[in-house]
């Protein structure tokens, strides 16, 4: 089997959130939708009233649940994401809740973003930064997760607030060696490999099928350490506030997390110098 280029992965994972956007999350009304924010926030340990007039950028908005769950709270929104699919999902959610007013969607890559990008004239009139970027499962599928962070940290005011969430490399052992088995089994073939993925290891239940498919259907995905995000924080300056879950030695930490069972998607936020 070839080796895949970064063009190439781009490209698949691309095609996957176009046939199937994630998370594409059942919400009805407002007030369930509030609990994406909120848990944002306890992450850094703010509660909703945080987002109260701040301006907030979100690299890979997906189907735009915390887009709209941030404008519910008071802030205003940039949210984007290279799928035209999941754009077009989170537009219609933010129109359902009555967000629309409040965030402005975009369909661009992350990767591809110009250090001016949102400062031409648009429905807010917006600055050039942000007082929170925040990338929660986005740039572990980027052909490039640093540059990605890099990116999002040039986006942040003084003083602002960086929140990335990664897969960590220690913690997702479990899925890696789920994938690995995918991959033998059903190669690149992105419905192979969420038909092979649901025979073996199940489908989630209720989750649907945009779950199944992020699950195993994903053709690429990095991984990453604490000490690894600490070293990009220091390089990038920026102050490190808080994670989750929470450590105190990194790696000993990240291996309990592992044996928990928790952990495997880690949050850790920055603060801009």
């Amino acid at each position: 089997m070839s080796k895949m280029n970064p063009a190439q992965k781009e490209a698949l994972v691309k095609e996957l959130y176009e046939k199937y956007p994630y998370p594409s999350r059942e919400v009805t009304n407002p007030q369930e939708i509030i609990y994406f924010a909120e848990w944002v926030a306890k992450t850094f340990g703010e509660d909703k009233s945080f987002w109260k007039g701040k301006s907030v950028l979100e690299l890979g908005c997906g189907t735009g649940e915390l887009a709209s769950a941030l404008a519910l709270c008071g802030a205003k929104v940039i949210a984007i994401d290279f799928s035209s699919s999941s754009i077009k999902h989170a537009k219609r959610l933010a129109k359902e809740i009555g967000t629309a007013k409040n965030i402005a969607f975009f369909e661009k890559n992350i990767l591809n973003l110009s250090e001016n990008e949102f400062s031409a004239a648009n429905k807010f009139e917006t600055e050039k930064k942000f007082d929170v970027v925040i990338a929660l499962g986005s740039l572990h599928h980027t052909i490039d997760a640093l540059s990605g962070f890099k990116i999002a940290c040039k986006f942040a005011k003084p003083e602002g607030l960086v929140v990335i969430g990664l897969y960590n490399k220690y913690a997702r052992l479990k899925h890696r060696i789920k994938r690995a088995f995918i991959k033998a089994i059903a190669g690149n073939n992105i419905e192979k490999r969420i038909k092979t993925g649901e025979t073996l290891f199940g489908n989630g239940e209720k989750n649907g099928k945009a779950w199944a498919a992020d699950k195993y259907g994903q053709v690429h995905e990095s991984y990453h350490s604490v000490g690894k995000v600490l070293h990009w924080f220091k390089e990038e300056g920026i102050e490190f506030i808080s994670s989750k879950p929470k450590f105190e030695h990194a790696v000993i930490d990240e291996i309990k997390w592992l044996l928990e069972e928790r952990g495997a998607f880690f949050v850790m936020t920055g603060k801009k110098k």
